[in-house]
């Protein structure tokens, strides 16, 4: 197949979407398809780009900073090369943006024969009023995603039901794949010095992700349960670190607290398999990376029984509290978990390798051609 990916963002860049495209495009390509990955270029990088065995095309808008990711650029683009890059078919990634709007519109007038396949990466919180206000104006105009696209993936339950509910798209439309990680090795933990409980954040420092519950509860863990020999490692950036780094030192913890960049993946690895514990107390999420990277390190995880968060609860090794945290419940966990012989794994279908998961996207892209009756002169889709 010759499959085009739409990003909104970098592919190479951290973030959960970006890992999702690149992992995608390298599994398939690796499988013999031919991947492009068409996405702005927000870091002025080359115009064209092999990463990872599948090729990047940048095209740079005038606009997109200031309008959502608005690229009329990409527009003229498409209308120019489409007949050249000639996909099968289509995935757009990402739901919070004009970009995958403009796409699915730009697609279906030129070339309306070609199947799109659309994942979401639905996230519902926000934080402001401004923010509520325009997430009701564009979701008038941001349903004709999941009515204009042929197929829907979501990597949870909890964002399927949303779509389901919100956007009244018909089940038999959406198919259920959840992410991958890059291995599940969970009998390799790595040796910890020093007795020290060690506590992990990975991600990015905004206010949904609920950051400041850690801090809340690594407070609690050391002036009101006494613990003394602890440790948190935060991994991220984000526009809340600096509100983040002033908790810190009003609560008098800066000594308990390591700040790290973000890491490559080997190295991110590494950092889960000598940790012991890692939390992520969202509001919001539409998956949870980070909590089935850590699980199928071995790692035992502490999540907010909320969104799809919740689905991971029923892994072996992974803690839920309830929403919003206590920082006494989170706190007593954590000397539980470290306290008890806590078995990771096995795990359900939710926690597989990537290549495991780009197996369902194979899967499900030649069902989308088969429903579609596509053909083509080189080739025909057999159902």
């Amino acid at each position: 197949m010759k499959i085009l990916i739409i990003n909104y963002m970098e592919t190479t860049a951290p973030g959960g979407i970006n890992k999702v495209v690149a992992e995608i495009g390298e599994n398939l390509s690796d499988k013999g398809h031919e991947i492009i990955v068409l996405q702005p270029n927000p870091l002025n990088l080359p115009s064209e780009e092999v990463y990872k065995n599948f090729k990047i095309v940048r095209v740079k808008s005038i606009i997109g900073e200031i309008a959502y990711g608005l690229n009329p650029e990409m527009f003229f683009y498409l209308k120019k090369h489409i007949k050249k890059l000639n996909p099968d078919l289509v995935h757009v990634h990402g739901y919070h943006n004009l970009l995958s709007l403009e796409i699915i519109y730009t697609l279906r007038k030129i070339s309306p024969n070609i199947p799109i396949i659309f994942s979401s990466h639905l996230d519902t919180y926000r934080s402001t009023f401004v923010g509520k206000y325009f997430w009701y104006l564009y979701n008038i105009f941001g349903k004709n995603l999941f009515k204009l696209s042929s197929t829907i993936i979501s990597p949870s339950e909890f964002e399927a039901e949303t779509i389901i509910n919100v956007f009244h798209t018909p089940i038999n439309k959406i198919a259920i794949i959840p992410h991958g990680v890059n291995e599940v090795n969970i009998d390799k933990k790595l040796t910890i010095e020093n007795d020290r409980i060690n506590l992990l954040y990975v991600g990015y420092l905004i206010k949904r992700k609920g950051i400041q519950f850690i801090i809340d509860s690594l407070f609690h863990l050391i002036y009101k349960q006494n613990i003394d020999n602890v440790s948190l490692t935060i991994i991220g950036e984000g526009s809340e670190k600096k509100k983040i780094m002033e908790l810190i030192d009003d609560l008098n913890l800066s000594k308990y607290v390591v700040w790290g960049e973000n890491l490559l993946q080997s190295e991110l690895i590494k950092i889960y398999k000598k940790s012991d514990i890692v939390l992520l107390l969202s509001e919001s999420e539409a998956y949870g990376i980070v909590v089935a990277e850590a699980l199928a390190c071995g790692t035992p995880v502490i999540v907010t029984k909320k969104t799809a968060l919740t689905e991971f609860t029923k892994e072996p090794g992974c803690f839920g509290v309830d929403y919003p945290p206590k920082p006494e419940e989170v706190a007593k966990l954590i000397i539980k978990i470290v306290n008890i012989d806590v078995k990771v794994g096995p795990f359900s279908k939710k926690i597989r390798t990537w290549d495991e998961v780009t197996l369902d996207y194979e899967k499900i892209y030649l069902e989308t051609l088969c429903r579609y009756s596509i053909e083509k002169k080189e080739n025909q889709f057999v159902c």
